[in-house]
């Protein structure tokens, strides 16, 4: 099991620094205005993080590689450009941030938790990485992942399990299993993930934070190391940023929009709409064909649902269209995709855990040739106009992330048809992929010691009014946090 690499100079000069007793638990917000009013540096920051890295990391390993001489420099260099030209820092000045290890950072391996990419350094940044460091971010290290970012458990032959600080035998969630651990309990103020099929949503449930999904295009996704994408990673992989609370994520998310040339899928969309605030209709999704909606998550949906409708949101319960076949045109294309390379170098690895989830996974759905490839293309079209049509009459969606409470550790690992079982309950975070739409997973409380929490979902390119919704929810929920987390 990899954990973070030790610089014994900085950690010299961390345990001689009188440093404020509990940086870490800081929100981001709060870190970016005491960095630029004075009150703290960025090495302080920085230096106050890796302690809490330093305590707890070896028991959780989220964490799986720290630069810390990089990024201690990094926070010297951001006292200096303070000083001397303070109109010039960025949103996120002296921000700590973590990195999912699918996306490149110079000079680091893009391991994507696969042994056979250990040496994959990067020779640039991703596009995000670019954006997030013109914004003033500090990167202190790289979040764990499944092989190929493929499950919603983060485990890898390369850098070992990631451990869910609520309970060591339930998922820390995936694929950015580290990310959600790594910002639920203190080791990073935000944490960058991707999400295909719930990969930032699920996370932030099972470990009680804020996750964002973005529509895709809306931040570059672009990575040097990555020479080709298809059809299904481009019109339904995202990236975004998971924090402990709403308005950090806001912040992060608009230091990750900036484009990039290098990337042809990147959409100059405006963020701001006039009506992002509007109070407009909620469509309240209860049940979901195909599955028990569980009722810890009916209840944290009815808690949500009573918080936007005090706040002048009209609730009403509504069925967005056929969310079955979105989850079997999601199947259809992205594991006819995997069919091409990807399945083949996951049963190289030879990790039995990776390879049964990856072949369960696509023998849940259609085995479908290149005319079925088609006329899944052309149905997820017929089912996005479906959507549109009711996401003009409900801008809102409050759904799901997953219709149970979090996994057990090893839940994809089971019969088919358990894995049947387990696509089912997540399918509300797979069909909103499917089409292309944002989502935000927004924790509401504990039930029986565990985090449960809800998902809104908004038309392509609306997530401010995604965040307004949210943050009305948050305002409203007691939620302990992880921060509270001691190694044993």
């Amino acid at each position: 099991m990899s954990t973070s690499h030790n610089d014994t100079s900085m950690q010299a000069e961390a345990s001689t620094t009188a440093l404020p007793s509990e940086i870490w638990r800081w929100s981001a917000v709060d870190i970016a205005a005491q960095v630029r009013a004075g009150s703290v540096s960025c090495a302080e920051v920085v230096q106050a993080f890796y302690q809490r890295i330093d305590l707890i990391n070896p028991r959780l390993n989220a964490i799986v590689h720290a630069d810390r001489k990089r990024a201690l420099e990094a926070a010297h260099r951001g006292d200096e450009l303070l000083r001397s030209a303070p109109h010039k820092v960025g949103i996120l000045h002296g921000v700590p941030l973590t990195i999912k290890l699918n996306v490149d950072v110079a000079g680091e391996a893009t391991t994507n938790g696969v042994p056979a990419y250990a040496e994959r350094v990067a020779p640039a940044d991703s596009a995000v990485v670019t954006s997030l460091r013109n914004a003033g971010a500090n990167i202190i290290g790289r979040t764990n992942v499944p092989p190929f970012s493929f499950r919603w458990f983060t485990d890898n032959p390369l850098h070992g399990r990631t451990l869910n600080p609520w309970r060591a035998d339930i998922t820390s969630g995936g694929s950015s299993g580290g990310a959600g651990v790594s910002v639920a309990t203190g080791m990073c103020a935000i944490a960058h993930g991707t999400d295909i099929a719930g990969s930032i949503r699920y996370p932030a449930y099972v470990n009680g934070v804020v996750g964002l999904r973005t529509t895709p295009g809306r931040i570059s996704s672009y990575h040097p190391t990555t020479s080709h994408r298809f059809y299904g990673l481009q019109s339904m992989s995202a990236q975004g940023p998971l924090a402990r609370s709403v308005g950090d994520v806001a912040l992060g998310l608009r230091a990750m929009v900036a484009g990039d040339t290098r990337d042809p899928a990147w959409v100059q969309a405006r963020l701001e709409h006039s009506d992002d605030a509007v109070r407009v209709k909620v469509a309240l999704v209860d049940e979901i064909p195909g599955t028990t909606v569980c009722a810890e998550v009916k209840e944290a949906l009815q808690q949500a649902a009573a918080a936007l409708a005090t706040a002048g949101y009209i609730v009403e319960w509504a069925l967005p269209p056929e969310i079955e076949q979105c989850v079997e045109v999601w199947q259809s294309i992205v594991m006819t995709e995997s069919r091409f390379g990807m399945i083949a170098a996951v049963d190289a690895i030879g990790d039995p855990d990776i390879k049964r989830s990856v072949h369960n996974m696509a023998d849940c759905g259609p085995t479908i040739d290149l005319s079925g490839y088609v006329w899944a293309i052309a149905r997820r079209d017929e089912l996005r106009r479906k959507w549109n049509e009711f996401l003009s009459r409900f801008p809102i969606v409050l759904l799901p992330v997953s219709c149970s409470l979090p996994q057990p550790w090893g839940a994809d690992l089971g019969t088919l048809d358990e894995m049947r079982a387990l696509v089912a309950a997540q399918s509300p975070m797979i069909a909103t992929a499917a089409l292309g739409l944002p989502g935000i997973s927004v924790p509401t409380g504990l039930s029986g010691g565990l985090p449960v929490g809800v998902q809104l979902v908004a038309d392509s390119f609306r997530e401010l009014r995604l965040i307004t919704a949210a943050s009305v929810i948050e305002r409203n929920v007691e939620m302990r946090s992880a921060l509270d987390y001691e190694a044993a």
